[in-house]
């Protein structure tokens, strides 16, 4: 499985269903061949159970090692029909080779039970190996679901944090003293227009209350609510400040987590002067399979400093959804954030 947490490879503490197991089959399989005849410790019946326990290792060793390998390599919710028939090949090609040495084995030197149940020595086999495969896959099922659990409650928590961050960034005095100087100086100039400005106020928190509780939106989506804000804002800074939004269409309808872009350009807006001397612009676009939002850097005064929970959030949120990273760039002249593309 894709170790999105960054944690090691789990382990199975198979101890003690190895050693029963093993023990089971190898005295349960001479008595299934009728070698108990001569008595249980007899030495017809020792060479059977030994016989049977040199098989049952050979057999449950190999399968285990390909199933385990299979599961880290080839994991099922990648590409579940690749696992399957790799798994189905390996295992019988693995099975035909221990027949086929069995076989040599006996051509050497006979043995009678195999000889008299060779089709009762395969089907016990086969028995063997689906054993094992359901004991060894049910583990890997068992632990992708409990790790898919674990992911989910910590992303639940990780969108509760960004929830209230985006909440509290927007719903501060700051922000709607800002909105009702604009709303005030546009009911006296253009009350037509002053009513347009309520209503876009009122569907950029609509959205927001409705996207920010998913794990994951469209980018379509997500792009409506950055129009929407853009709107909002560029009633204060006019021409100073510009988004250009550059996204193929193939693109709007795979996804990111909710809020994310809104987000980076909201910090933007707040970290970065903005005057008709310094304007910013804010570009979004893709580049491969990426979501690029960048601004030209002109940082405000230390007081108005980012603490980067916003960045770390992102980050967070992230590392729960893809392997892939979120890339972050600073220089001089450009603020650069590089955010994965989901896709289901």
């Amino acid at each position: 499985m894709d170790d999105l947490t960054g944690n090691s490879k789990p382990i199975f503490k198979d101890k003690w269903v190895f050693i029963i197991g093993i023990l089971a089959i190898s005295f349960v399989a001479p008595f299934i061949y009728n070698e108990y005849n001569s008595g249980l410790l007899s030495l017809k019946s020792l060479l059977s159970i030994l016989g049977s326990l040199i098989t049952t290792l050979i057999m449950w060793l190999g399968v285990k090692a390909i199933v385990i390998y299979l599961g880290e390599n080839f994991p099922w919710q990648k590409n579940p029909m690749k696992h399957l028939i790799i798994e189905i090949i390996a295992i019988l090609l693995y099975t035909s080779m221990v027949g086929l040495f069995f076989f040599i084995i006996n051509a050497i030197h006979p043995i009678e039970s195999f000889e008299k149940n060779l089709s009762l020595s395969i089907f016990f086999t086969l028995m063997i190996t689906f054993f094992n495969t359901s004991i060894y896959e049910g583990w890997y099922f068992f632990m992708q679901w409990k790790e898919t659990l674990t992911k989910t409650e910590k992303l639940e928590k990780e969108n509760i944090k960004s929830q209230y961050e985006t909440l509290k960034s927007q719903i501060n005095p700051h922000f709607l003293f800002n909105n009702l100087n604009t709303l005030a100086s546009l009911i006296e100039e253009n009350p037509k227009i002053a009513v347009d400005y309520v209503q876009k106020t009122a569907d950029y928190y609509r959205n927001i209350l409705f996207l920010k509780d998913k794990e994951i939106i469209t980018i379509e989506e997500e792009l409506e609510l950055i129009k929407t804000f853009f709107n909002l804002q560029s009633n204060r800074y006019g021409d100073n400040l510009k988004v250009n939004i550059n996204i193929p269409s193939n693109q709007l309808f795979n996804f990111v987590a909710p809020l994310t872009l809104q987000m980076l350009v909201e910090n933007a807006i707040k970290h970065n002067i903005i005057s008709k001397d310094k304007p910013l612009t804010i570009s979004i676009f893709t580049n491969n399979n990426a979501i690029i939002v960048s601004n030209n850097f002109q940082k405000r005064d230390l007081e108005q400093a980012s603490n980067k929970f916003g960045l770390k959030n992102i980050c967070d949120r992230y590392s729960f959804l893809t392997s892939k990273k979120v890339e972050i760039i600073e220089n001089e002249s450009n603020f650069t954030v590089s955010i994965p593309i989901l896709t289901m």
